[in-house]
């Protein structure tokens, strides 16, 4: 799976079912993709913002939720 900025994806965090949608992919001096995403409460309201690296994002990523404006 491609992740894509402005995109939700949809995991696990435990046994609860959660949506994070994608902020920022950025690339730091190291090479390493990072991901800067908002957690998407249960009200559809945003959350707490994060920084992930990409191979852990993709780790945790089941899935598409919604496709976003990019």
């Amino acid at each position: 799976m491609r992740i894509k900025r402005g995109n939700t994806y949809w995991g696990y965090v435990g046994k609860r079912q959660v949506e994070r949608k994608v902020n920022i992919i950025e690339i730091r001096n190291s090479g390493m993709r990072y991901i800067n995403w908002t957690h998407i409460k249960k009200d559809g309201s945003p959350g707490k913002s994060q920084w992930s690296r990409e191979d852990k994002f993709m780790e945790w990523a089941k899935g598409l939720y919604e496709e976003g404006e990019a």
